[in-house]
């Protein structure tokens, strides 16, 4: 799709007109984004059994899809959980650690970023999956065998969520899920996030030059 600037017919070339048209440099699903500028990074830890996540998460899919072309989007599932033994003690127990460390298979199969978001929003729709420890969102996106592979002890599951751990202990977080801006935890953001995300994620990439000020 170009959009329309002139037709010129060159001196020498009798009949010949040459159509000359700007291809569109900005653009962001149904939004847009300038491609020249890193994208946004954007880091979300959050807790496979935890309500609050899922709210959060399930109202990000529709912004995401939107604007996944613009962010570059890490996703976190450890939360308020802590290395203990060989393992993690996690703050809705057992079964939740069971979903942290399925999810974070899953994230690190060989799904891009919007299938990400689309498998953890098939998980965070019905947290009785976790629960249930069931495998149904992974079989929607052919990945069960990987994120079953990655799950036994010999697997990576384990250090995917000492890495989890890791990045999660990075930030002073008062509540999850946490949602960081280009490494930057800010409390202000995330209440404006949590309050109403569309606007606040595209008012940050208006400032970031990542969109125009009529994009919002």
């Amino acid at each position: 799709m170009c959009q329309f600037l002139a037709a010129v017919r060159p001196a020498n070339m009798k009949g010949l007109y040459i159509i000359l048209c700007l291809l569109p440099s900005l653009e962001c699903g149904t939004s847009r984004c300038r491609r020249s500028i890193k994208p946004l990074g954007m880091t979300v830890l959050y807790e496979s059994l935890c309500p609050d996540s899922q709210e959060f998460l399930t109202r990000f899919w529709p912004v995401f899809r939107d604007y996944h072309n613009c962010i570059n989007l890490t996703l976190v599932p450890y939360g308020k959980a802590r290395p203990a033994g060989r393992g993690h003690a996690c703050q809705h127990g057992r079964p939740e650690c069971w979903g942290n460390r399925m999810q974070d298979c899953a994230l690190h199969s060989n799904l891009n970023q919007l299938k990400q978001m689309q498998f953890i929003t098939c998980q965070m729709q019905d947290l009785q999956l976790v629960r249930r420890r069931n495998f149904k969102c992974a079989k929607s996106l052919n990945i069960v065998k990987s994120v079953r592979q990655c799950m036994k002890p010999n697997g990576q599951g384990n250090d995917l969520q000492a890495e989890a751990s890791r990045i999660t202990s990075q930030y002073a977080f008062n509540e999850i899920p946490a949602i960081i801006y280009n490494g930057v935890l800010d409390d202000d953001l995330q209440a404006a996030s949590n309050n109403n995300l569309r606007q606040t994620l595209c008012e940050i990439m208006v400032k970031t030059k990542h969109l125009l000020p009529h994009d919002c």
